[in-house]
């Protein structure tokens, strides 16, 4: 997966979670500004600024909020 292609997957999860970049990034240990960055950067088709390991760690911040969502939306279901 290209760069672009990680951050368009990373946003539309984002947006479906109803979660900001911000806190994904805070929750992942990532700058914001990082992931601004990599968003702007030009024709950049391979993840070269984004390292792989800052990818895995926002990954990984959005399943925990996924998860944390899916919780409390089957709690709120019992209820």
């Amino acid at each position: 997966m290209d760069q672009e292609a990680v951050i368009a997957d990373i946003e539309a999860r984002a947006f479906a979670a109803r979660v900001s970049i911000s806190s994904i990034c805070r929750l992942a240990g990532v700058h914001p500004t990082t992931f601004s960055r990599w968003k702007k950067s030009d024709g950049n088709p391979q993840p070269i600024s984004a390292n792989m390991s800052s990818i895995e760690k926002l990954y990984a911040a959005l399943a925990e909020i996924e998860g944390r969502k899916r919780r409390m939306a089957r709690k709120a279901v019992r209820a």
